[in-house]
C-alpha cells in the first residue's frame, strides 16, 4: 500500500471535485519526481471504482513504471499490459496500454477495448496528448464528446509544448498544479545549482522544425572536439565527483562525449535507444552503484528514467524546447540521502536568431542572469521580492545576482514605457512582470494582469486587491489579450485612460513637488531624469505592494 502525500491527497480531491462539477478533461502538472504515477495508481480505491481503468503511455519505460506502482497500491487488481506482443486479458481491471500499439488507425487492438467497460482514462506525459495517435484513442471512448460519462485526466510535468500545439485542444481544465519551484521549497525536491558555459559554436545556421533544432544539423555543429572537451572541464570544474547525466544530440555526440571524459580520467558510458537491451541495463545499472560517474546519453533519460543519486545533468545538446529543456532537468531533481543539491550545467553556444532554452525559463529568471553556481531557487526568490518592492524596474536586464541589489539605484533599470514587444500593439503603460507577464497599474490600486496558463493561452485577470483576482478572458495571442485589456479600460474605466496612455503630453514634464515627497516617504529614489509619468507610474506600481 502506497502512503500518498498531502499534495498528492489534495489533488484527488480536486479531480473528484471537478467530475462532479461536470468537468471530463482534466490535466494535472506535477514536476518530476513528485509521484505522478503514485497519484493515478490511487484511482481505482480512491473512487471505488466498478468498471475499468485505462492508462496510456508511450515508451516501455512509463508502462512498466505504472504497472509497478498500480500493484503497489492495488494489489487485488488484476493489472496487465497491452503492447506489442502483450495482450491484456478481458478481464483486467487496469489496462496500461502503449499508444504506438493502440493508437495506429484502424487499429484492432484499440477496437477490443469497448468503451462502456472503461469510466476512466489516464494519459501519462500529457503533453504529447494533442498527437492523431492520442486523439484517436479519446474518440474511440468517445471523451471529447459533450456529455460523456467518462473522465479522462492527463498528468504531465511540463505541459507546455514546444511546437506552438497547446493543451487546450484535447484538455478543458488545468485541475491540479504544483511547480518546481513549490515542490523544492517544500523539500520535497532538492535544490537547483546553476552554471552556464558560454562556446563559440555558431547555431544560426542550424534549422528549426516542430520548434526545435534539427537533429542532425544540431548534432554537426556540436560534435566537434573542442567543444567536448570544455564540456568535460566545465564537469572537471565545477562538478567533480557528481554522478552526472549528459544529455547529447545524437548517438556518436553521446559516443564522443563519453569517449571525452574517459580520455581526461572520469568514468563514463554512453546509452543510446538502439543501444541492445542487455547492454543498456547493465550500463543503467554500474551508474547506479557508482561504478560509472559519467552517463552521456541522446534522448534516452528524458521520461522514464528515475535514478534518485544524479546529483549533475549537464546539457550538452541545445534546445529551444522549454518542454524537453524541463525533462532534462528532471532527471536530477529527486531526493537522496547520498546527495545535497543538482548541479545544472548549461552548455549555450552562440546565437543571434535562435533563442535556447535554460534555467532561466524554468526559475522565471532573466534570461541575461548569470548565476555562477548559485542556488536557482534562491535567487528567483530575491528577484521576486525585489519585483514585489520596486515593480517598476525592468530586471530581465539583471546580469548576475549582485546586480539584484543594486539595481533600484539605477535609472537604466527603469522600463518607464511598454516593453519592446508591446509597441506595435499598445500606447497603454503596460509594463512586464519578473515572471514573464505583464501589469497595467489603475487608479485606486487596481490593475490588469495578463499571465501565460498551463494550456499556453494568456489569460486577463482584473486585481482590486492583493487577495481578490477576477479572470476576465483568455486568448491564444498576447496581442489580443493586450488589445482586450486596453478595451475594457477605454469602456469601463475611462477616467483611467489619461494617466494610462503614453501618449499624454503631461508624461514629458518633469515630476510635481507632490510626487517627489511621496517617492522620498517612500524611500524610492529619485533619479536624474525621471518624467511626470515615470513618477506616474512608480507610484502606481508601488501602491500594489
Amino acid at each position: 500500500m502506497l502512503e500518498l502525500r498531502p499534495y498528492q491527497r489534495e489533488c484527488l480531491r480536486s479531480i473528484y471535485a471537478a467530475y462532479k462539477a461536470g468537468r471530463r478533461r482534466l490535466l494535472v502538472s506535477l514536476p518530476t519526481g513528485t509521484g505522478k504515477t503514485v497519484v493515478f495508481s490511487a484511482f481505482p480505491r480512491f473512487f471505488r471504482m466498478k468498471r475499468r481503468l485505462l492508462v496510456l503511455a508511450h515508451r516501455e519505460e512509463l508502462l512498466e513504471q505504472a504497472r509497478h506502482k498500480f500493484s503497489l497500491a492495488n494489489p487485488e487488481l488484476r493489472v496487465e499490459i497491452e503492447q506489442a506482443a502483450r495482450h491484456a486479458s478481458d478481464d483486467a481491471q487496469v489496462v496500461i496500454a502503449s499508444v504506438p500499439t493502440l493508437g495506429r488507425a484502424a487499429s484492432q487492438r484499440l477496437a477490443r477495448l469497448r468503451r462502456e467497460d472503461f469510466f476512466l482514462v489516464v494519459v501519462d506525459e500529457a503533453h504529447h496528448a494533442v498527437a492523431d495517435s492520442y486523439v484517436r484513442i479519446f474518440d474511440h471512448f468517445g471523451l471529447r464528446e459533450p456529455d460523456t460519462p467518462r473522465m479522462l485526466v492527463g498528468f504531465t510535468a511540463t505541459p507546455h509544448r514546444g511546437d506552438g500545439a497547446g493543451l487546450g485542444a484535447v484538455f478543458e481544465d488545468i485541475v491540479f498544479r504544483r511547480d518546481l519551484r513549490s515542490m523544492i521549497r517544500e523539500r520535497f525536491l532538492c535544490r537547483i545549482r546553476g552554471w552556464r558555459i558560454v562556446t563559440d559554436v555558431d547555431l544560426d545556421a542550424v534549422k528549426v522544425r516542430h520548434g526545435d533544432f534539427v537533429e542532425s544539423q544540431l548534432a554537426a555543429a556540436v560534435n566537434v572536439e573542442v567543444r567536448n572537451e570544455s564540456v568535460v572541464k566545465a564537469y572537471q570544474d565545477f562538478a567533480p565527483g557528481r554522478r552526472a547525466v549528459i544529455f547529447c544530440a545524437d548517438v556518436a555526440h553521446a559516443r564522443a562525449m563519453a569517449a571525452a571524459f574517459l580520455a581526461a580520467g572520469v568514468s563514463a558510458a554512453a546509452v543510446w535507444g538502439a543501444m541492445p537491451s542487455h547492454e543498456r541495463h547493465a550500463t543503467l545499472a554500474a551508474f547506479s552503484t557508482g561504478a560509472i560517474s559519467v552517463l552521456a546519453n541522446c534522448m534516452v533519460l528524458t521520461e522514464g528514467f528515475d535514478e534518485p543519486r544524479v546529483d549533475c545533468v549537464m546539457l550538452a545538446r541545445p534546445t529551444k524546447s522549454q518542454l524537453l529543456y524541463v525533462q532534462m532537468v528532471g532527471r536530477g531533481t529527486r531526493l537522496h540521502p547520498d546527495k545535497q543539491d543538482l548541479m545544472v550545467i548549461d552548455v549555450v553556444d552562440n546565437s543571434r536568431k535562435h533563442r535556447l532554452a535554460g534555467l532561466h525559463h524554468v526559475f522565471d529568471l532573466p534570461e541575461t542572469l548569470e548565476l555562477r553556481g548559485g542556488d536557482a531557487l534562491a535567487v528567483a526568490d530575491e528577484l521576486e521580492a525585489i519585483g514585489e518592492r520596486y515593480p517598476w524596474l525592468d530586471l530581465r536586464r539583471v546580469a548576475s545576482a549582485d546586480e539584484l541589489r543594486i539595481a533600484a539605484q539605477r535609472i537604466d533599470f527603469m522600463e518607464l514605457e511598454p516593453p519592446e514587444e508591446l509597441r506595435d500593439t499598445t500606447a497603454y503603460a503596460w509594463c512586464s512582470t519578473p515572471t514573464g507577464g505583464y501589469r497595467l497599474p489603475l487608479p485606486e490600486g487596481e490593475e490588469l494582469v495578463i499571465q501565460r496558463n498551463l494550456l499556453d493561452e494568456w489569460e486577463l485577470l482584473h486585481h482590486r486587491a492583493p487577495e481578490t483576482v477576477t479572470q476576465l478572458s483568455r486568448h491564444q495571442l498576447l496581442a489580443v489579450a493586450i488589445r482586450t485589456g486596453d478595451r475594457l479600460v477605454r469602456e469601463q474605466r475611462p477616467e483611467a485612460v489619461r494617466l494610462v496612455d503614453m501618449r499624454q503630453p503631461w508624461r514629458e514634464q518633469p515630476p510635481t513637488e507632490k510626487q517627489v515627497m511621496v517617492l522620498r516617504r517612500r524611500e524610492i529614489p529619485v533619479p536624474q531624469g525621471l518624467t511626470r509619468g515615470g513618477a506616474s507610474w512608480i507610484i502606481a506600481l508601488g501602491g500594489r505592494r
